[in-house]
């Protein structure tokens, strides 16, 4: 571990002031989360050794059970603020599958070696990788070996193979390449996607992998068991489980890099569509959503632009200016999705969003044959699947969303927030709040919705204590309100309807209680 001496720990340029909790760098100091400043704080008092991920939570986190992309996100947000690019990081490394060590020296700071305003060439931030191409990634099936096992599971590797593959090809966010002849060389956005198979005991072991053909860095990995029971069901899980975890890390592989003025449509839409995510105020959510008009306007069948743009004028801009969407953009919102759809039929996320058009609008009907298009057309995306879901519980039908929900989870076995306020807000609706409230518990950071549910669930609990954790989400929603003069009570419940499209008694449980913590008649 490295002595403190003084203020704190000196970094390359930077400078950790433990005292003040706070980061500086060569130009002054850093904004940074608490958990990214402690993780930080973690890897400089371990001084290049290996923190393994277990480690980290156990310190970050107090051992709370969170999901690993809470770390990952942490991390990520860590290296944007030291300009470390994952792919030629020059501060964090990461072990993979293990967890992360400091690269860069680290020595005792008294308080007195500012860093300099003005970065010296060496502290200038690394290049950025070269820019990525402007094209979907592709992704080639590489082989599944399964020599270790044919004795005993004969042709299982082709079969699960042609499996992932068909799966595969229900992305429209990819290129699906058959076989490795059909690329020559390799470039920033190629991929392959190859796996293992190994006897485990009576089971089956399967070592799966997608790497990038440029550089050979491989994107994810992962191992899985294969039940050697029922071969039929278990490939089909183990198939779940490749696609939908390899997509996210592969997308995620692509984003690096690309910066904030991409050139063709497809880096647009990228950088477009993170903006709408990530955005903080209205402004940067109207941001994004003109640049995804525009590329709309420009090219009509680009499908997958159409989307993120609905969401963002179906709820308040991303939540980023509360009670700002009115029936002009859900009118819009509808308008767009079904233009999205008409422009690739194949295109889940199309479904699924125009499923959401229709709720909002009254639509029943429309929106659970919207819902089942997308589960027909693509079962393996977990996202994909928490929307329908959702779905579901605004149509009334809780069993099939609890089993959308389970669905999920075997193809992504962690729980991270959006699911864990997908299973309360389930118990909610049905009634037991008390295991809803155990779920919210588990969220790391509450979204608007979150936030409030946790409130209904303690003011059914403890009313004393149920009327301050109102009270509390009450004053996040007149902050982040999108006019200055304050809302009613009734305004802010009329808002909390607009956003739950309950067919029928649906959320009677929950109206009346949002209706009794609000003080509404």
């Amino acid at each position: 571990m490295a002595q403190v001496v003084g203020r704190g720990l000196a970094i390359g340029e930077f400078r950790i002031d433990l005292g003040d909790e706070r980061l500086l760098g060569p130009h002054g100091p850093v904004k940074l989360g608490n958990k990214a400043f402690q993780v930080l704080v973690a890897l400089a008092e371990r001084d290049g050794r290996l923190l393994t991920k277990d480690k980290l939570f156990e310190s970050v986190w107090d051992g709370m059970a969170v999901s690993e992309s809470a770390l990952t996100t942490t991390v990520r947000e860590l290296r944007n603020a030291l300009g470390d690019p994952s792919r030629h990081p020059r501060y964090i490394e990461s072990v993979y599958g293990r967890g992360y060590r400091l690269i860069a020296s680290v020595r005792p700071w008294d308080g007195k070696d500012l860093p300099s305003v003005q970065p010296s060439r060496a502290a200038q931030p690394a290049p950025k990788p070269e820019k990525a191409k402007g094209a979907p990634p592709r992704v080639v099936m590489g082989d599944f070996k399964d020599e270790a096992v044919t004795d005993t599971h004969p042709h299982a590797g082709d079969a699960m193979r042609e499996e992932v593959l068909l799966g595969l090809s229900r992305f429209r966010e990819i290129q699906v390449i058959a076989n490795a002849a059909g690329i020559k060389g390799g470039g920033d956005r190629d991929y392959q996607l190859d796996a293992t198979l190994l006897p485990d005991g009576n089971d089956v072991k399967i070592v799966a992998r997608v790497h990038r053909l440029g550089d050979g860095g491989v994107v994810w990995a992962e191992t899985m068991k294969l039940d050697g029971s029922g071969l039929g069901a278990g490939i089909e899980k183990i198939v779940r489980q490749i696609v939908g975890a390899a997509l996210p890390a592969l997308d995620q592989d692509v984003s690096i890099g690309i910066g904030d003025a991409a050139g063709s449509i497809f880096d647009r839409y990228l950088v477009a569509k993170r903006h709408s995510v990530e955005a903080q105020t209205r402004a940067e959510a109207e941001d994004a959503a003109r640049e995804l008009e525009a590329i709309v306007a420009e090219q009509p069948g680009f499908a997958l632009a159409y989307p993120p743009l609905v969401r963002l004028y179906n709820i308040d801009y991303g939540y980023t200016a509360l009670g700002s969407t009115s029936p002009v953009e859900r009118a819009r919102a509808l308008e767009l999705a079904k233009a999205g759809l008409a422009a690739d039929r194949s295109h889940v996320h199309a479904y699924t969003v125009l499923g959401f058009c229709h709720l909002y609008h009254g639509e029943f009907d429309q929106a659970h044959s919207s819902f089942e298009h997308a589960l027909e057309r693509n079962p393996f995306n977990p996202v994909r699947l928490n929307e329908v879901a959702t779905g579901m519980r605004y149509l009334g039908d809780f069993t099939r969303s609890r089993e959308l929900i389970e669905q999920s989870r075997d193809i992504q076995p962690f729980a991270d927030d959006n699911s864990q306020e997908d299973l309360g807000h389930l118990y909610m609706l049905e009634g037991d709040c008390d295991a809803a409230g155990k779920c919210f518990a588990k969220v790391t950071v509450a979204s608007i919705w979150t936030e409030l549910y946790a409130a209904i669930c303690a003011h059914h609990k403890s009313p004393s204590k149920g009327i301050k954790a109102v009270d509390k989400w009450r004053k996040r929603v007149v902050d982040q309100w999108h006019r200055p003069i304050p809302p009613s009570s009734e305004e802010i419940f009329e808002w909390f309807r607009f956003h739950h499209p309950y067919k029928d008694d649906a959320g009677a449980k929950l109206i009346e209680a949002v209706k009794d913590a609000l003080g509404v008649e």
